[in-house]
């Protein structure tokens, strides 16, 4: 009977912001998916692994960020290996969620990633606006049960405004959680 919303946070990990969105997740209680480019896995391999022991997800989201659709199968393929290698070296296990930058898939691009591929209900628009008064009104508008909010853990805005949607999300009766609960509780 419970509601249910997944939490998810690209093109991280970064040392400031990722540390702050970890710190109010904690206060809320609330578990989150991080989307991580390889890149920043193989340059920040501590805050990976400290994402990880808090109980959030780590998700494959490709080496460099790039639109996947316009690329042959091979650059497809290095793009999505490389980042899995550099999350495997850290913590030791393969991911289990892919998601592709820009949201840009096709079936070809989802029969090479070997990994179920997960994109947003909830685009907060916080990569756009970078403003911290619009990722609330974001969110509360379109809010609904078992939504996958986008956010993004490189911008000092979003987490400027996570307290606040957090404790709404948390006073409108939602359970946050990862990418993979989420899909447990769907039909």
């Amino acid at each position: 009977n419970k509601k249910h919303v997944a939490l998810t946070f690209d093109d991280g990990p970064h040392p400031k912001v990722t540390k702050q969105i970890l710190d109010l997740l904690a206060k809320y209680d609330a578990k989150a998916t991080f989307f991580m480019l390889g890149s920043r896995v193989e340059y920040y391999p501590d805050l990976v692994r400290e994402v990880n022991a808090a109980g959030h997800e780590i998700g494959n989201y490709t080496w460099t960020h790039p639109v996947l659709t316009k690329m042959d199968s091979s650059k497809v393929l290095q793009e999505f290996e490389q980042t899995e290698q550099a999350i495997f070296t850290v913590l030791g296990e393969n991911t289990k969620i892919f998601r592709p930058p820009y949201g840009a898939t096709n079936d070809r691009v989802k029969n090479l990633i070997p990994r179920t591929s997960v994109n947003w209900s909830i685009d907060t628009l916080d990569w756009k606006h970078r403003n911290a008064a619009k990722l609330l009104p974001m969110v509360k508008q379109q809010m609904h049960n078992n939504a996958i909010i986008l956010m993004h853990d490189i911008h000092q805005p979003t987490a400027d405004a996570l307290d606040r949607v957090l404790a709404s999300i948390q006073a409108a009766g939602y359970e946050m959680v990862t990418i993979s609960e989420l899909n447990a509780y769907l039909p």
